[in-house]
Order: structure tokens, then C-alpha cells, then sequence
């Protein structure tokens, strides 16, 4: 009886952690929305945090162990061309895009930054 009770607290406990990761905010993919042709493949996500600052995440969608550099590069450019469609589309004059986390997970990289209105 407890090993039953057990085994179903253990799979709803499974089914809410699994439930709950797809729940994060969806990537959309730069290539497609920008028109570009980055190898990479860069994927993204803007996050907004208030009137004033909006997170934009990328990550790499495709590996390039090989060119990481240029990898890093394609990278952030996407992040500008990210932030300066968001900081427009939001009707700012001017802001700042500061990178506040560049890591690796395996092969794929990740940058995050705070985009803040200036003006």
C-alpha cells in the first residue's frame, strides 16, 4: 500500500517538473524573424522585466565547435539586432545593452543581457 502511495507521489511529482519546464518562456528563431542566414541558428527570447529594462536571451541552435569565436561573434550580433528591433518596437529613443551572463552549456552558447531605456 505505502509503495503504491509512493510510486504515484514520485510520477506526479515527475509530471509537474516536466509540465513546468515547458512553461518557460518559448525561443523564437532570429533567422526566420530577421531574415537572416546566421550559422548558428540563433534562437531567442525578450523577456520583459518592466516600463523601463527588457531581457533578450540567445541561444545557439546549431553547434559550430570548430568557429567558436565566429560562433560568438553571430551570437551577438543577434542579440544587438534583438534589442535595437525590441528598444524600437517599444518607441525608445535611446538605450543600452549590457551583458550580464556569456557562458557554454555543452556546445551550445548562451548570452543574456539587460537591454535599459536611456531616454
Amino acid at each position: 500500500m505505502k509503495t503504491n502511495h509512493t510510486r504515484w507521489l514520485s510520477l506526479l511529482s515527475a509530471t509537474f517538473v516536466f509540465l513546468a519546464a515547458g512553461c518557460a518562456t518559448p525561443t523564437k528563431s532570429f533567422n526566420r524573424d530577421f531574415g537572416e542566414n546566421f550559422p548558428p541558428e540563433p534562437k531567442y527570447a525578450v523577456d520583459n522585466m518592466d516600463d523601463t529594462h527588457f531581457k533578450v536571451r540567445v541561444l545557439q541552435g546549431r553547434p559550430m565547435p570548430e568557429q567558436h569565436a565566429v560562433c560568438v561573434e553571430y551570437m551577438k550580433e543577434a542579440a544587438t539586432t534583438i534589442a535595437n528591433a525590441e528598444g524600437k518596437r517599444r518607441g525608445w529613443q535611446e538605450w543600452q545593452l549590457n551583458y550580464i551572463q556569456e557562458r557554454d552549456q555543452g556546445w551550445m552558447h548562451v548570452l543574456v543581457a539587460v537591454v535599459i531605456r536611456t531616454k
